[in-house]
Parts: structure tokens; sequence; C-alpha cells
């Protein structure tokens, strides 16, 4: 993945421009940031071109976190496109690639459907995984599976997870991975508040 996208890295300064364009700019209804582009005569084949793709990414390379963010195009009248940009996939780099983790504060929780909390508790959480805590006399009490299972993060409503156990960590911790349960949607809220909270914590070392 580094090799493939070494010609395509935007750098720190569009990084923070573009996270703030993505925080502060109104949204479409499916959750990206839509842009007009005018294309000039004999100059657009490059977009026309772009709008057929099947997967198309801006990816950028921030310290040491890739930061890859979905994109389509769309070709309208006259020459006419529009960019929408949603909210990025974030991983870590080193050895080999993997999503970035945010630390768990007291303000996630892990709730059934009726809202009540379970008893575990939040480690770290990333858009393809949830790592829980329990405590010693219950710790062997970890379900294989996450089923009638929500994650209430601050300010936002509840998400319904379901997740298979990856592997125990230690004693009192055990990793699920949420990506091949969970729906499309609830993934999609998960990534737009991972972003929000890592521009956050990285985006202002810019300013």
């Amino acid at each position: 993945m580094h090799g493939a996208y070494k010609n395509v890295l935007i750098n720190d300064d569009e990084y923070a421009m573009l996270s703030e364009m993505l925080l502060d700019t109104e949204t479409t209804n499916d959750k990206g940031l839509k842009y007009d582009i005018s294309g000039q005569s004999g100059k657009d084949k490059l977009l026309f071109q772009l709008a057929f793709a099947d997967d198309l990414q801006l990816v950028a390379n921030y310290a040491d976190h890739y930061l890859v963010f979905p994109v389509q195009i769309e070709r309208g009248d006259f020459s006419n496109f529009s960019l929408t940009v949603k909210s990025p996939n974030i991983f870590e780099t080193g050895e080999h690639l993997r999503s970035w983790r945010l630390p768990a504060n007291q303000k996630m929780s892990i709730v059934n459907n009726k809202g009540e909390k379970l008893p575990y508790c939040i480690k770290d959480l990333s858009a393809s995984g949830i790592s829980l805590l329990i405590d010693k006399q219950q710790a062997k009490e970890f379900p294989l599976t996450l089923q009638d299972t929500y994650l209430q993060l601050p300010n936002r409503k509840r998400l319904a997870i379901s997740g298979s156990k990856i592997r125990r960590v230690d004693e009192q911790t055990m990793a699920y991975s949420l990506e091949d349960s969970t729906e499309d949607d609830v993934l999609d809220c998960l990534t737009e508040y991972l972003f929000e909270c890592h521009a956050e914590q990285h985006g202002r070392r810019l300013e």
C-alpha cells in the first residue's frame, strides 16, 4: 500500500486544509462533501476518465499516518463535474499498515438495546474493530461474538455493532473485528467520528 500511494500524497498543509473543509462544510445526504468543477474545453479528458473509476481515492501522508479519502467524480451537463469527498479511513504506518486506534474516554460506552451498560469497558476503537476490557473476576465471560450490542459515542445516536472475536490480548482484554458483520452505514458513522477525533488530536499541531 505504501508504494502504490507514494506519488499521490498530499502534504501536511494540504491535509490541514482538507480536514477543515470536511469538518466545517455542509455535507450532502450521503455524508460527503460535494464540489462543482468546471471542465475547460479540451482539458477535461482526465476528469471524464476518473468519473468512470470503480475505486477513486485521495491519499494523505500525515506524519506517521495514512488517510485514505473515498472520492467520487460525476459528470453533469456542459462538461461540468462534481466531486464528492467522504471521511477517510485512517492507518498507522510502520512495518505493516494498521487501522488507527482511538483510545477510549469515559464518554464512550457499550450498551444493550435498552441503553443499559454492559459489563465491558472500551479500551480502543478503530474503523474496523474494537477492544474491550473486563474485570478480572469476569475475565472468562467475554462473548465469542458481539450481538445485541450498541456503541454509545459522545453526542451521537447509538450505533448497532456486530463483531467476531479476533484474539484475546491479555487476561482482561479481547479484540473484536467489526468489518464483516456491522452495517455499512454504521461503519460510515464510525469512520466520520474517528476522523473528527483524529483531526482534533493531530490537525491542530499544524497551526
